[in-house]
């Protein structure tokens, strides 16, 4: 058994990076890595997701800091720590191969003040199923107020580009699926 099939229920997750927004409507792509001491890699997912909500983001919910991803391409060979990035449990056993194309459901909700934002981002993982809800294979929540700058931090590495004063929140709904492993 490889590394797709193994199971583990000590996984964690990073929503590395996101864009989405909707004014009663919308959508959102999410792309999320995956970590276990069970497992020898870290997988990345991307989630494509729509549905109802107001207000919008570009950014990350786990404090990936902006100077990282302008090394990036600055330099392809740059990689990133993200053993430092903000981590949240995961819920139930699972393996990579039982989220694959599986349903996505993510709702946020948050406030921001220019630049500075903070939220609460939850998302389940479940089966999909043609009528009602599928179970669910996994779930986490996170609460972003930990993971905000101190003052006198880099603009280059807030949390959140919000681009506004405002409140906003969505859920949407839609397919997750796998694009790496670093």
């Amino acid at each position: 058994m490889g590394w797709w099939e193994k199971k583990s229920s000590r996984w964690q997750s990073c929503v590395v990076a996101q864009a989405g927004g909707a004014a009663v409507l919308g959508g959102g792509v999410f792309f999320i890595q995956f970590r276990s001491p069970d497992v020898s890699v870290k997988p990345c997912f991307v989630a494509i997701a729509g549905g109802a909500g107001m207000g919008g983001s570009i950014g990350s919910a786990v404090s990936i800091p902006y100077s990282d991803i302008v090394r990036q391409l600055i330099n392809p060979n740059f990689r990133p720590p993200t053993d430092d990035y903000g981590w949240g449990a995961m819920s139930g056993n699972f393996s990579c191969e039982d989220i694959q194309r599986e349903q996505f459901d993510i709702a946020q909700i948050g406030a921001s003040a220019v630049v500075i934002g903070a939220q609460l981002a939850a998302f389940t993982i479940r089966e999909v199923a043609i009528f009602g809800e599928g179970d669910v294979i996994t779930a986490t929540r996170f609460n972003i107020p930990r993971n905000l700058p101190s003052f006198g931090r880099a603009v280059l590495d807030l949390p959140q580009v919000q681009g506004a004063i405002g409140v906003g929140g969505f859920a949407f709904r839609g397919v997750v699926a796998y694009i790496g492993a670093g």
